[in-house]
């Protein structure tokens, strides 16, 4: 998994589009797709003062990104946030405006198929995927533990504690993939992974990417 998310991570895009076949080839001009988009949440608030935590929660959101301050967080750049005075970042911030990623939605371990060697064969379920912003391909995968933060039965604090743990591991692996690797980037992979997890950007895009789950992890994490 780790030399597939590098493979995914070399190609650069130039818009956020989903991929369309054109004959032989794919061109990045589709309107994209997402799981947020596609899914729907019933029974959203649970009573008035849910409602208003959500609404809160989803204003100062928009009021840091219109300030800028969301591209920002978590690199180098950060000049604004609590971690960033607490914290020696070494990563700079993407560009965001012509290098995009090819990102999916739904790539996790139950959607990989393997062959007797145990080397990956195919990937499956690419309806979500599309060309993101770079910032979504420096954070680690969630699906290390195989279930949700939001869905996890001892609650974040517990999931985030056992994360922590096989983050580790999964970041020894990725630096042993790197080995010898050229990616075309100011630092390796696995140290944006690193530092993503470390300033909480891990979940910032989450809550980006699962408008559900903002509330909770806005008021918790990021700040």
């Amino acid at each position: 998994m780790c030399r597939l998310l590098i493979q995914l991570f070399e190609p650069t895009l130039h818009t956020i589009r989903s991929l369309v076949e054109v004959g032989n080839n794919h061109s990045v001009a589709g309107l994209p797709i997402t799981h947020n988009m596609n899914d729907m949440h019933n029974d959203l608030v649970d009573s008035e003062d849910d409602c208003r935590n959500k609404y809160v929660a989803r204003y100062l959101f928009h009021l840091l990104a219109k300030k800028g301050h969301l591209s920002a967080f978590g690199f180098l750049e950060d000049n604004w946030s609590a971690q960033s005075q607490s914290l020696e970042l070494s990563c700079s911030m993407p560009c965001g405006t012509d290098s995009f990623r090819l990102w999916c939605d739904d790539l996790r371990p139950q959607n990989i198929l393997l062959d007797h060697h145990d080397n990956i064969v195919a990937a499956l379920d690419w309806e979500f995927a599309y060309s993101a912003p770079t910032q979504f391909s420096l954070d680690p995968p969630w699906w290390l533990l195989l279930q949700l933060p939001e869905l996890w039965p001892s609650g974040i604090d517990d999931w985030s504690q056992v994360y922590e743990a096989r983050l580790r591991t999964w970041l020894l692996a990725m630096e042993d993939e790197e080995w010898g690797e050229g990616i075309n980037f100011p630092a390796n992979l696995s140290t944006y992974l690193r530092e993503s997890w470390l300033s909480g950007r891990f979940w910032l895009d989450y809550a980006m990417r699962k408008s559900w789950a903002l509330d909770t992890i806005f008021r918790k994490y990021p700040g």
